[in-house]
Order: C-alpha cells, then structure tokens, then sequence
C-alpha cells in the first residue's frame, strides 16, 4: 500500500468521523446479522427475511428526498447527531424485547419501519458530509476508506454476532449495536466545523420546488441518471445474495448461527480489498471500465456461488463477490458526488437514497418470494445474470470520460 491510501486521515473531522464510525458500524452488522438470524429462527420464512428487509428499507424511498432537502438546508453534522441518536434507542429497545422474551415478529417489523424513516433523513446528509469534512481532492479516497471501515465490520460484526448469539442468543448483539453509537456521538460532539451557509435562504419548510431541483440535477448532469439506473440494477438483483445468506447457510451448507456469521465475514474480507483498492486508486479516465469490471466479476462469482454444495469453496467464492460489489457502489458514489454541484448535493444525495430505498424492498421482496418458490440458489443465480448483463450495457449508456481518482 501506498502512503497516499491514507490521504484523507490528515484531516482532523474525518479522521474523528473514520474512528466513530469503525467502532459504530461493528455494531450495526452485529445488529444485521442477529435480527435476520433471529427473523429466520422464529419462522423458518424466506419471505419474512425479504418482507423485514421491505420494512427497513422502503421507508426510504418515501422520506429520503426530504432528508435531502434537509442536508442542504440545515447542518449536517446537527442531523446526524439526531438521526444516530434515534437508531441507537431503537436498536437498545429491541434488546430489551428479547431479552425480557417479550419479542414477536410485529416488533422487529415496526422498529425496522421506524428505522427506515430514520435512514431515510439521515443517509443524503451523511454522504454529502463527506466533501464538506476532506474537500473534493481527497473525495475519492475518503469515499474508498470509510467504505473499507464499513465492509471491514462485515467481516468482524457477523463472525461476532454468530458467536455471541451461538453462546448467548441475539440480544447481546442488540445491546452491543445500542452502545456503540456512542463513539460516534462523541466523535460529532469533537468535531470543528467552519461555519455553515445554508442554501435556500429566504425559502422555508420542504416545497416541491426544492425536492424537485435534486430530480432536475439528476437528469441534467452528464452520466448521473444511467449510473443511478445501474445502482438499482444491481440492488435488484444482486443484493438479494445477502438478505437470503441465512437461509442459505443454513439450507445450502448445513451450517448454524456460527457459519453463517463466517460466510457473511468472507464476502466482508473481499468488499475491503475493493474499497481500499478504489481508495489507492489515481486518476482513472475512463470510469465506466471501472464500473463495468466490477458488475462482471460480482455476477460470475455470484453465479458460482449459487452453484457451489462445498462450505469451504463457498468461503473463497465470496471474495471476488465482495470486491465486485464494493467497488461498484463505492465508485459510483464517488461518480455521482463529483458530477454535481454543491448547491444540490445533499438533494441529489437524497434523490440516491430514493434509489437505495426502492431496490432494497423490492429486491428483497422479490428475493424472499422466488426463493420460497424455486430456492435459493436458483434465485441468486437468476439475479446474478442480470448483473451480468448490466455489466455489459454499462460500457454503452455510461459516458465516456467520467474519471475516479485525484
């Protein structure tokens, strides 16, 4: 590794920002992990895996474009102190529903609908933080690490959370999620922030006319709306490997809350050396190879997968699945960050969260109910060649010369 793939640490927020979020997000894949274990051993139902991930997720597409308008009106490091507040108290109360064995199935639903609302305000203001903490030189790289930090407590949180919930159930992991939002708090709490100008002065509360510009620089700039289109491709239809990585393991492979947590953990081993790959990289002229590599080797080692019977082949055949992914989120991200102006960031972010919000449920409702119907292989298989295929038609509707890097 080169020095530089650490450039956007010497700046002091982001460096805070970097560690809240290493101990923060450890938690939250704990917390991922337990409740789809937890979901999946209360009802032996594919389909109440996709349906609790539809309640999580759908809320987003309602509300994130409000959370944009939000983040380009008001401080952002202040929206996040509320939205992280809020996730942690839903996170301790869903620990003490389980541990009091007062759980149902309607509980973890709910929460999981008040989180998505939550996410919904809260995900365009912490993307579109990220240029105000590093600039835009360093963009590229921050992007690559904080989404190394976040792939990296995929490896540690669900290996956790399988042993944890093998030796003492779920609601350690719960607990454990709750706690953790406290280094991020504090890390906010610590930062110091230039005094922040909002846009829109003279304007109040949410009009249309503000949700719409998000909408409008969407369309208008060069290369946003196919690379968005692609995003929700490959949520559609690749993401589900991950809602139905349970039943999967424990359908497919054999494999208790221990197994899975590992099979989890190896996809999380190659999503790191993909977005500390993206963060060492410089200048790439021409993106859309980069972006069009990484659909092709998530969709053949996806298809492998879904055909592999051997646990330890499986385990290998993750790597190349992580790194796909992770490299073609997160340069996407860094693409469309770029691409736009500073005046509309927070609403294009938000318009990114839509998107986000939209693919989650449907891929995961779509996921739950094939895979009931023709299995789980069949359906990661099926959702893998239509990746593929995106792949392939991304080197045609993405333009050229959009670049990633310094």
């Amino acid at each position: 590794m080169t020095p530089s793939i650490f450039a956007s640490l010497r700046h002091r927020n982001y460096r805070l920002f970097f560690i809240g979020q290493m101990i923060s997000l450890v938690g939250l894949w704990m917390h991922n992990a337990a409740q789809s274990w937890l979901v999946y051993e209360m009802t032996g139902s594919k389909s109440m895996l996709g349906l609790t991930m539809v309640a999580e997720t759908l809320p987003i597409f309602l509300f994130s474009t409000w959370g944009g308008v939000l983040a380009d009106r008001y401080p952002k490091r202040s929206i996040l102190y509320v939205t992280q507040s809020i996730e942690a108290l839903l996170a301790l109360v869903l620990a003490v529903l389980v541990f009091t064995g007062a759980v149902q199935v309607w509980h973890i639903m709910t929460l999981a609908v008040i989180l998505g609302i939550n996410s919904g305000f809260e995900a365009p203001a912490r993307q579109s933080f990220t240029i105000e903490m590093v600039g835009r030189e360093d963009l590229m790289n921050a992007i690559g690490l904080i989404s190394s930090v976040f792939h990296g407590a995929r490896i540690v949180g669900p290996a956790m959370a399988g042993l944890i919930i093998a030796a003492w159930g779920t609601g350690i992991c719960f607990l454990v999620n709750g706690l953790s939002f406290g280094a991020l708090l504090a890390a906010l709490a610590s930062m110091r922030m230039l005094p922040e100008v909002a846009t829109g002065q003279g304007d109040s509360g949410f009009s249309w006319r503000h949700t719409l510009a998000g909408f409008a620089a969407v369309r208008s700039t060069p290369g946003v709306l196919p690379l968005m289109g692609l995003t929700f491709v490959m949520g559609v239809f690749g993401w589900p490997y991950v809602v139905l990585m349970p039943a999967i393991a424990k359908d497919n492979f054999g494999v208790g809350a221990d197994g899975f947590g590992v099979l989890m953990s190896a996809s999380g081993i190659g999503s790191v050396i993909g977005a500390l790959g993206l963060a060492s990289a410089r200048r790439v002229r021409d993106g859309r190879l980069v972006l069009a590599a990484a659909l092709l080797t998530f969709s053949v080692a996806t298809i492998a997968f879904s055909q592999i019977h051997s646990y330890v082949a499986a385990l290998f055949v993750l790597l190349p699945v992580g790194i796909g992914m992770t490299t073609f989120f997160s340069g996407t991200d860094a693409l469309i960050q770029t691409s736009v102006g500073d005046d509309v960031r927070g609403r294009v972010m938000g318009v990114q969260a839509l998107v986000w919000g939209a693919m989650m449920p449907a891929g995961s409702f779509l996921a739950g109910t094939f895979a009931d119907i023709f299995g789980s292989a069949t359906t990661v298989l099926a959702g893998a060649i239509v990746v593929g295929c995106s792949g392939i038609a991304a080197l045609f509707i993405i333009p050229r010369g959009l670049k990633l890097g310094r």
